[in-house]
């Protein structure tokens, strides 16, 4: 919560310098790095990855600054992984973030004008590029499916990412932006997949509740501007 007071407050600093405002989707795909939800099978070390890899959506809206190539995009968007694993049941894990993304055109930081990339004069490179921040929180709800019953974890956890943006304007209205960012989580907990673990059914399988987690996400975003 109080996380998410310090943003509105940020957001509320910065309007006022801004001006053209821009609405977005994102889609992409999302390679996850748990080393501690990897479960391992002792008796052949065959490993199975939780949570793996998924796809993700997101919404974003775009201010920019006035007088320097900055904009603030904050977004809100949701992935969902499912895997299944012989003996041990379905496991799904379902995340819902915010991220609050700043992009700095650093090529082309004081640029010609405040508009959209397709109006804008210049090398392509140079007013397209730029650099991501996105400091962020997400909430996870990760399920253990197992008859004759269901366990679910719920945590929430904040995140830094960074990453790299490539603008290009289709017309004076649209703009596709490509990107790939990268983000860390520390001291992510499972309960539910260590119990499990601990039933003597399941073999002689090993985990550790507690990890951090890594990600790598690549997408593109359609832009509308306004």
């Amino acid at each position: 919560m109080n996380f998410l007071k310090k943003t509105i407050l940020f957001l509320l600093f910065f309007i006022p310098l801004t001006s053209n405002a821009q609405i977005g989707i994102s889609a992409g795909g999302t390679l996850n790095r748990a080393e501690g939800w990897v479960i391992t099978d002792l008796s052949n070390n065959l490993k199975n990855d939780l949570p793996g890899n998924s796809f993700f959506l997101s919404l974003n809206y775009e201010f920019s600054s006035k007088n320097y190539r900055i904009a603030f995009v904050p977004e809100i968007g949701g992935a969902l992984f499912k895997n299944e694993i012989v003996d041990l049941g379905t496991f799904t894990n379902k995340t819902l973030r915010f991220q609050l993304n700043t992009h700095i055109y650093f090529l082309d930081f004081k640029g010609d004008c405040d508009c959209p990339t397709f109006s804008k004069k210049g090398n392509p490179l140079k007013k397209g590029l730029f650099f991501n921040i996105s400091p962020g929180v997400s909430y996870f709800a990760n399920t253990v499916e197992r008859l004759p019953s269901n366990n679910t974890d719920y945590f929430i956890k904040p995140n830094i990412g960074t990453g790299l943006g490539y603008d290009i304007g289709l017309n004076k209205n649209i703009t596709l932006t490509t990107f790939a960012n990268v983000y860390y989580f520390s001291k992510l907990t499972w309960p539910g997949l260590i119990n499990l673990l601990a039933i003597p059914s399941t073999g002689n399988k090993t985990a550790n509740g507690t990890t951090n987690l890594s990600q790598i996400q690549a997408g593109i975003t359609l832009r509308y501007h306004f």
